[in-house]
């Protein structure tokens, strides 16, 4: 046989064969010999995995551990180092710093802490010029975000936010000009006003004792206060409120290796410009995340809105994020459904959205196409005021600036409405330089509606230095029984 061709046949060679049973290639007295061999040898020694591995083989010999430890002298990096930018303001150990870690402080729990203080933000100042929707306004505005870090260890930390130079009534700090010769108007917006307050942190990191192997289910995070929260790329739920999350991560099924469910509870402060609600609602979610066996990440989020005045509704929303060939694209599926239909102050509608994009060979340059079908009227379960329309995030000319009375180009009602944006980005010799040129289009599925709009945005913006920029926006729009739009504005911006 060619088998045995190809093995000798002695009983150790056999035994070292893939597989292969003796008996079909050897007498059966050599196949007892054999077996009475394997029988004979110790059994193999299992290799320890994970935090078993941690003592396999330990070293015993004092020389052998000298030998072995790392040294305590800092060896210079080969690579001539980057200097950092410093945050506005800091304390303990420094943000992205080099050198050694100052000593925690243990808890009674036996969590360690090392606190540490990070103040940042951005100042934004702009002169710009708005002329649509019966209102031609020339303004300079300026806007200032600052943030609080209280970090007190790897998972635990207090964030704060404030925005001292506008308000949200969307009025900021600056100057009004009248471009009819009239009074100009100077408005003053100043404000120490948190917009956010929220601690978060992981349940067994904070009593370690739970689980000191970490082994069991004792990841557990969870944050609470007021804080910012979007969910469906921000169409399903844009908006900052009092609300408490809770999240468990890292969850694995059938054919998501990975998984994150997150229990949402929302009790102040909820608002949507676009419902005519103003009684308290209480906002309740459940919201996922997954990685699937298909490469790609689903999304699937359900929010619940119950309010006083029984405007009470479901918003659900499904996403899928992958790539198709050399394109990345998301799909959304995003609908409003009230509880209550013949409730005037609650609107019902159905928002499918399409983003594509991609790059070109040998090029930093990118394109997208993203395009949207409005089915009734669709609006967010919650919505801050200057969040824009539930279409923001799709085009710049959907998009709002989030400074003063400069408006959103085509941020008309989406009722019954379908349309595309297609963009172009083109980078000047790196990416501290680029440049965006946009066309978008939006019709009404309905002749009566006359929705019908198409404009044309630009926008240049190139850094001055690490931390400063400025950027140039225009756009023109003609819209369906309404005056054209036009708009130009200049903003520099400053990042600390």
């Amino acid at each position: 046989m060619l088998l045995t061709s190809i093995l000798p046949c002695d009983g150790k060679s056999l035994l070292s064969a893939a597989g292969f049973c003796c008996l079909l290639i050897c007498p059966p007295g050599l196949a007892e010999s054999a077996q009475d061999e394997q029988q004979q040898r110790p059994q193999q020694e299992t290799v320890p995995q994970g935090r078993e591995a941690l003592s396999f083989y330990p070293i015993t010999e004092q020389a052998e551990i000298e030998k072995n430890r790392l040294s305590d002298q800092a060896i210079a990096y080969p690579a001539n180092p980057v200097s950092r930018l410093s945050p506005l303001l800091e304390f303990g150990d420094d943000f992205l710093g080099r050198g050694p870690i100052k000593p925690g402080i243990k808890t009674p729990f036996e969590q360690m802490l090392q606190p540490t203080f990070l103040l940042y933000g951005q100042f934004r100042s702009a002169l710009q010029s708005y002329d649509a929707e019966g209102k031609d306004i020339v303004q300079w505005s300026t806007r200032l975000d600052l943030h609080g870090d209280v970090k007190l260890s790897g998972t635990e930390r207090i964030v704060f936010s404030l925005r001292p130079l506008d308000n949200d009534k969307g009025e900021d700090t600056g100057f009004t000009f009248s471009p009819d010769g009239g009074e100009d108007n100077w408005h003053d917006q100043t404000n120490g006003k948190l917009t956010q307050l929220f601690f978060e942190g992981e349940i067994g990191e904070i009593f370690p004792r739970l689980d000191p192997s970490d082994s069991k289910t004792w990841d557990i995070g969870f944050s609470v206060g007021r804080q910012e929260l979007k969910v469906q790329d921000g169409i399903l739920l844009n908006d900052t409120f009092d609300a408490l999350g809770i999240t468990r991560n890292s969850l694995i099924a059938r054919g998501l290796p990975n998984l994150r469910l997150t229990a949402l509870y929302g009790w102040h402060d909820i608002d949507n410009p676009f419902a005519d609600v103003t009684s308290p609602s209480r906002l309740f979610g459940l919201l996922s995340q997954a990685d699937t066996a298909w490469d790609n990440s689903l999304d699937l989020d359900m929010v619940y809105v119950d309010n006083d005045n029984s405007a009470n509704a479901w918003y659900l929303g499904l996403g899928s994020t992958q790539r198709i060939g050399m394109i990345n694209s998301t799909f959304r599926i995003n609908t409003e459904i009230p509880l209550d239909e013949d409730n005037s102050t609650l609107s019902k509608g159905t928002l499918v959205t399409a983003e594509l994009s991609g790059g070109f060979a040998h090029s930093d340059d990118l394109w997208y196409f993203n395009s949207f079908l409005s089915f009734d009227d669709f609006s967010s379960a919650a919505r801050s005021r200057d969040g824009g329309v539930p279409l923001a995030n799709i085009g710049m000319l959907f998009s709002p600036v989030g400074m003063g009375q400069y408006g959103v180009p085509l941020g008309d009602s989406i009722e019954d409405t379908y349309g595309a944006v297609a963009g172009y980005q083109h980078f000047f010799g790196g990416i501290g330089s680029q440049f965006i040129v946009e066309l978008a289009a939006r019709s009404s599925m309905k002749s009566q509606q006359k929705r019908d709009a198409v404009g044309v945005g630009l926008r240049y913006q190139k850094s001055l230095s690490r931390q400063t920029l400025i950027r140039f926006d225009t756009f023109f729009a003609v819209k369906e029984k309404q005056q054209s739009a036009k708009g130009v504005r200049l903003e520099w911006l400053l990042k600390f």
